[in-house]
Parts: structure tokens; C-alpha cells; sequence
């Protein structure tokens, strides 16, 4: 399925963040889900312009940051600088994000409801 031709629509990038949790201690905990609105305000902080077409795959990325690498990505810029070199990644390509997010949810035996998120 080429959800959104190769990219996170608006209703998969909530629905994948809602399932992302951090290790707090011996627990998971719900992160706080970054909004569009906040994921484009960090990057304007730190200068970064990517094109509307990728916004919610950095909405995706923004939230997973915040879920699996707040060791490695501990500030803002970090994680504004990580969305930057994904997106553009000179020998890959943006659609690489939904592509990895799908290969997760398959290994993890999770389906992705296509029809409620296009």
C-alpha cells in the first residue's frame, strides 16, 4: 500500500505516535505526543525548512525521538537536526520513514489499517 504516496498522512502519524511509549525504571509510559503544530515550530526554531509534503513523516520522527533516543537526542536541536538529516538523507529518500515504520509493525505483528488512515 503507498499510503500517501510514500509518506505519513495526518491520522497515521497520531496513530503511531499514540502507541509510543519510553522506559521509565522497569515501566513504559505514554510520551507527550508533539503536535504538527510542534513539530513544525522546532523546526522553524532551528532553521530547518522541509517540503509540506514530508510534515507529518517529521511529525513521526519528532515523536519517535522522544520515545526510543532521549539518551542519544537529549536536546530540541538534536532532535530537530535528526528529523533534518532523515528527511534528507543524501543516499537515501523521505519514504524511507514510512517504509521503516512499516517494517516495525510488521515484525511487531501489529496491522496497520490502511482504509482508516489515507
Amino acid at each position: 500500500m503507498a499510503a500517501n504516496h510514500g509518506h505519513f498522512s495526518k491520522a497515521l502519524a497520531e496513530w503511531a505516535a499514540s502507541r509510543m511509549r519510553r522506559k521509565e525504571g522497569d515501566k513504559l509510559a505514554k510520551i507527550n505526543i508533539m503536535s504538527i503544530s510542534d513539530t513544525q515550530n522546532l523546526l522553524k526554531e532551528n532553521n530547518i525548512s522541509i517540503d509540506d509534503a514530508y510534515l507529518y513523516d517529521a511529525n513521526y520522527l519528532h515523536n519517535m525521538c522522544l520515545a526510543d533516543y532521549r539518551k542519544t537526542l537529549p536536546e530540541k536541536e538534536d532532535i530537530a537536526m535528526y528529523i533534518d538529516e532523515t528527511l534528507n538523507d543524501p543516499d537515501g529518500k523521505p519514504e524511507m520513514v514510512l517504509a521503516c515504520f512499516r517494517a516495525k509493525m510488521d515484525v511487531m505483528g501489529v496491522p496497520i489499517h490502511w482504509e482508516r488512515y489515507l
